[in-house]
């Protein structure tokens, strides 16, 4: 069965011996069918309008001439007709109403018809012959038998009917007139040759989407899950919160546990780090024993996991932590010593969140924001249980100390968007990080990053405010702000001789159909050129309302607008996926680059193929490959000897106001205009 959205078939199904040799046919994606087939009937309309050429320079009268060509635009409107309904409808989102196999038939025929008319001219002449064998790869370009098929069953009609009844319009050669027969066996012979060199290259491409898929089956599931337990990872226990937090049933709800293990750093330093990993696969198997069927257990790392309960409330996920807790109560083996382990949980859930405070927001629901919510109030009540050694604790907004001060935060967040539109206090600023060529050092793009010269908590980074304004109606303003903001520097950078690209971070909250109208507004208010502008999603930005976000996507990156995908490698997105994602850069999450120079050997060289066989699937798709994070020599080699293109951290450049900005980039890149 093939994979529609990602085009990856499943691996071969046993077939009779001689299904070894011969491809299954139908196993390209849409993308891919759509692409191909608009190049075979460009081919087809070049030979509409040649072929007519072609018979008057053999002198045939200019009606006859005339007739050949009409014959080939038949062909081609049926392998059009639906594209040629759309356009004299003036609506592109017309249904199809003729299924692809009959398009590729069409379109097939017609080349093969085209040949047989270029012999018909030529009067059999045997060089007009190597027209057939030319579209025979053109065919196979399908994929598909229907075409296929079509195509040598005209030819056998062509040569082996008319040949016989009419020889003189097939061959040339007064003797293949007196035995047509022979003559029509050596063109056989010959275009079976043809046929064969055709279905090998065609079983070839099919066997090598098959190695594809399989590998890409392998990455998603290294992406989804902990390589020491097994376990679900933090991406899939996000995916299965997600999925349930889509559900808007009344009286729904999903509980989540965090669990954090008590006295492993103690086991880890005594007994070393391989101790630690046998102890963390002991733990993860109690655990494991102790959830209920339909419950997601998920490693987060080092020694703190998380539970996600479907239709639990905070009482039903304290049962099941209190028998978490019960199952590490025996004593672990490890290095034949007994190690007592006990773990601090903390718990909250949908229903229990909402009924302690209101949402901060009340427009549309942001399932990535609630996610962020139930797992920091989970992480906030782990930390109470703890620090109270009491074992277990249930979510309670006033040990949030985060909770006021980000109202604060948000307040005065607004208060100086406000203040900085009106023009009274610019308290807004933008740093940009240069993006570096790893090939030479040059650097043609810069990601904007705004910073927030606070009144009273003096210059704060965006960590300390854009999260918390991703999550709400801020998020608009803030985005649009820091857009306007960059293009125009870009603007004045060219005033001055340097041509740079911009990349602005762009929240899930945004990727609306509106925002496209943003972005143009703000491209042509500084007077630049789509490519001036790169924008940067997150991987759960690429599945979160995915038709929406795809949509915004897809009319974005048409208007010229690149489109990066940033932090991958620990988020959502699938790497099949990303055949089909308007995106020409993948940014590696700084956590992934990090793991090239970590401690652990075993740990380093897991993530060192990993990176290498994310950025050969992210070439294969003509992707660029950017590392972030990276801040230490050590880092800088490891990304070059990955296969990145890009890189930037700390170890290239800070991020550096707008006027320090074209010094360092004349000085990396001694190319760009002065």
């Amino acid at each position: 069965m093939n994979d529609v959205a990602t085009g990856v078939p499943d691996p071969d199904p046993p077939r009779h011996p001689w299904g070894r040799w011969l491809p299954r046919g139908h196993a390209l994606s849409p993308t891919d069918w759509h692409r191909r087939h608009r190049w075979v009937c460009t081919v087809l309309l070049v030979h509409v309008l040649a072929v007519p050429v072609y018979a008057l320079a053999w002198r045939l009268p200019l009606l006859e001439a005339a007739g050949f060509g009409a014959v080939l635009a038949v062909f081609l409107c049926a392998a059009q007709f639906d594209e040629l309904r759309r356009y004299l409808a003036d609506d592109p989102t017309l249904p199809a109403w003729s299924p692809e196999w009959m398009r590729s038939c069409a379109a097939a025929l017609g080349l093969v018809v085209a040949s047989g008319e270029i012999v018909q001219i030529s009067h059999g002449w045997t060089e007009a012959h190597f027209h057939f064998f030319v579209m025979v790869p053109v065919v196979a370009l399908y994929e598909a038998w229907a075409p296929f098929t079509v195509a040598v069953a005209y030819v056998l009609f062509q040569h082996g009917i008319v040949g016989t009844f009419f020889p003189q319009v097939v061959f040339l050669d007064g003797s293949a007139h007196r035995h047509p027969w022979w003559f029509a066996t050596v063109h056989a012979v010959m275009f079976g040759a043809a046929c064969a060199g055709s279905l090998t290259m065609w079983r070839l491409a099919e066997a090598s989407r098959i190695r594809q898929g399989q590998l890409l089956e392998q990455m998603q599931h290294r992406t989804l899950h902990d390589l020491l337990t097994g376990l679900p990872n933090r991406a899939a226990l996000r995916a299965s919160l997600e999925a349930e937090l889509a559900t808007d049933g009344e009286g729904v709800d999903v509980a989540v546990l965090m669990v954090d293990l008590d006295r492993f750093k103690e086991v880890n330093d005594t007994l070393g780090h391989a101790c630690g990993d046998d102890l963390l696969q002991q733990v993860a198997a109690r655990l494991g024993s102790a959830v209920r069927d339909g419950d997601v257990l998920a490693r987060l790392g080092g020694d703190e996991f998380a539970v996600v309960l479907p239709g639990s409330s905070a009482r039903d996920a304290r049962v099941v932590a209190e028998r978490m807790r019960q199952s590490l109560a025996g004593n672990l083996v490890v290095a034949e010593v007994a190690v007592d382990v006990d773990a601090s949980i903390g718990i909250t859930s949908r229903r229990h969140a909402a009924d302690l405070r209101p949402p901060l927001d009340p427009g549309p629901r942001d399932v990535a924001g609630e996610i962020e919510l139930l797992l920091r109030q989970a992480d906030i009540a782990m930390y109470s249980a703890k620090t109270r050694r009491t074992g277990i604790s249930t979510y309670d907004p006033g040990e949030d100390e985060h909770s006021s001060q980000r109202l604060s935060t948000l307040a005065e967040l607004r208060a100086a968007l406000g203040a900085t539109q009106d023009g009274a206090d610019d308290q807004l600023h933008l740093h940009y990080l240069p993006v570096v060529e790893l090939a030479g050092g040059a650097v043609r793009t810069v990601e904007a990053l705004v910073r927030w010269r606070h009144p009273v908590r003096g210059l704060l980074p965006p960590a300390a405010f854009v999260p918390a304004a991703a999550e709400t109606a801020l998020a608009d303003p803030l985005t649009t702000f820091v857009l306007h903001r960059a293009l125009r520097q870009v603007a004045r950078w060219r005033e001055e001789d340097l041509t740079l690209q911009v990349s602005v971070n762009v929240p899930t909250r945004c990727l609306r159909p509106a925002f496209v109208t943003t972005v143009l507004d703000a491209l042509a208010a500084a007077g630049l050129g789509s490519q001036a502008l790169r924008l940067e999603v997150t991987e759960g930005s690429a599945l979160h309302d995915e038709r929406t976000v795809a949509e915004v996507l897809v009319r974005l990156r048409q208007a010229g607008v690149s489109i990066s995908v940033d932090d991958f490698g620990t988020g959502l997105a699938s790497l099949s996926a990303l055949r089909t994602l308007p995106v020409d850069e993948l940014k590696l999450d700084p956590e992934l680059v990090h793991g090239l120079a970590g401690d652990d050997p075993l740990a380093r060289n897991a993530d060192a193929v990993l990176v290498r066989s994310i950025v050969d699937i992210a070439h294969g798709l003509s992707l660029r490959v950017v590392a972030e994070g990276v801040e230490t020599p050590g880092l800088a080699a490891a990304v070059v000897a990955a296969g990145c293109d890009l890189a930037q951290g700390f170890h290239h450049s800070h991020p550096l106001p707008a006027e320090a900005v074209p010094a360092f980039v004349r000085a990396a890149s001694p190319a760009v205009p002065r």
